[in-house]
């Protein structure tokens, strides 16, 4: 028997492009996917990932220039 639980948090994906929201659940199968190790990789290069300032933080790849 299928458990399942459920995450309740304030969730804005509703509020990306259709594509991005396919893109992240694309991420999130491919993550299930894998091991314990590479999910936690994934994971630790994500959390520095959304702790990004984009206004603030130099982004390597990123023209700040698109901000404004």
């Amino acid at each position: 028997m299928k458990k399942f639980h459920t995450i309740c948090m304030n969730c804005r994906i509703n509020e990306l492009p259709e594509n991005h929201q396919v893109t992240i659940v694309h991420l999130i199968n491919h993550l299930a996917s894998h091991t314990d190790s590479y999910q936690q990789h994934v994971m630790n290069r994500l959390e520095k990932i959304q702790k990004e300032n984009p206004y603030t933080d130099d982004i390597k790849g990123f023209d700040k220039s698109d901000l404004w």
